[in-house]
């Protein structure tokens, strides 16, 4: 579903987040795959900085009746990872492990930590 109005929407995430908000055509189709055969453009890309961000993107688009894909890496064979949506790109900031307890497993991370980088910050710990 595409907004009637993209460009209210484009303002208002632009106003509510600090991240980078990109509705142009270039934007749009890089991030229109992923590793699927499935090609589907998105209505606009969010790069949220933090949670805060992820917050207020989400209520934009609650607010425009818009739909909201999370993204990580784009490493989905099935398509999971494109739509006509607003993006949320996670993978400039939100990429980090929070927490690691030598005891537990997994790792606390943010949404698109990668699991093949677990030794070093695990070995490190003891």
């Amino acid at each position: 579903m595409i907004p009637s109005d993209v460009a209210e929407l484009h303002a208002d995430l632009t106003r509510a987040v600090r991240g980078r908000v990109r509705f142009d055509a270039a934007s749009r189709a890089m991030w229109s795959a992923d590793a699927s055969n499935y090609r589907r453009v998105p209505i606009g890309v969010v790069t949220p900085v933090d949670a805060d961000d992820v917050e207020a993107a989400v209520s934009v688009c609650s607010t425009h009746d818009v739909p909201v894909l999370p993204r990580g890496a784009g490493t989905s064979i099935a398509g999971q990872a494109v739509n006509t949506a607003v993006v949320l790109d996670f993978t400039r900031h939100l990429n980090q492990v929070l927490e690691i307890d030598p005891d537990a497993a997994p790792p606390v991370s943010s949404p698109v930590w990668c699991s093949t980088t677990c030794g070093p910050p695990r070995a490190s710990t003891g």
